[in-house]
């Protein structure tokens, strides 16, 4: 056997020591992915769409909500055709804090459609945030306005003016009841987006949010109504 040389000794250690240093992997990350769901759309009976999860504590500060599960049930009656009552899966972060202000439940099915639910975390507050002790707002219970979005049959409706009336809001569950008069069908799609459609186009995008654009008689409406459940 030949004895190895000092020379090629230390250039095989350099070579040992560059590779190790190549392949050092970065810290996992100790934040807890969305969990997985089978998502599906799923068509109930109509009856199913119109009853009101029961009442129960309303937490109003906002914070500490964590939702896993849960579904949202929708009704959607197009102006030119039969209502359906249809069921998402509770998707995407488990938090729905969205900063600055807003609360937002999102809800899949199959091939990009699903659902969406949102409003501001100062109307949970009940208009006063945060909550000082003592302080008054509008009357416990009312309905506030939210934004509801539904994706079916490859059209997204849509209308930032819709009651919801919330049934409990705690760190271990949130549900409530909501009604869309009309809702308005958008060329963008959030929950199935399109490369070919401009965003920020001023023909997909009302020019006042508060308010949905004015529906034309080419525009495709339908009224919204339903619920959502979600818990820890």
């Amino acid at each position: 056997m030949r004895p190895i040389s000092i020379a090629a000794l230390a250039g095989a250690m350099l070579m040992l020591a560059a590779c190790n240093d190549g392949t050092t992997s970065a810290p996992s990350s100790t934040e807890t992915p969305p969990p997985l769901i089978k998502t599906s759309t799923k068509v109930l009976k109509d009856a199913a769409c119109t009853t009101t999860p029961t009442a129960g504590e309303i937490v109003r500060s906002g914070y500490g909500l964590d939702y896993a599960h849960g579904a949202i049930r929708i009704s959607v009656a197009p102006v030119d055709g039969p209502a359906r009552c249809l069921q998402f899966a509770k998707s995407g972060p488990t938090n729905p804090n969205v900063p600055p202000d807003t609360l937002l439940f999102t809800f899949a099915g199959d091939r990009g459609e699903g659902a969406q639910l949102e409003f501001l975390a100062v109307d949970l507050a009940g208009a006063i945030l945060p909550w000082p002790r003592g302080a008054t707002a509008r009357v416990p219970g009312s309905p506030i306005t939210s934004t509801i979005g539904v994706s079916i049959d490859g059209v997204y409706y849509t209308s930032p003016t819709c009651t919801l009336k919330l049934q409990t809001v705690t760190a271990k569950k949130a549900s409530g009841r909501f009604d869309c008069p009309q809702a308005i069908a958008q060329t963008a799609n959030p929950l199935d987006p399109n490369d070919d459609i401009t965003y920020d186009d001023e023909s997909t995008v009302p020019t006042d949010p508060a308010q949905p654009p004015a529906p034309t008689d080419q525009t495709k409406t339908a009224a919204l109504s339903g619920l959502f459940e979600v818990e820890k």
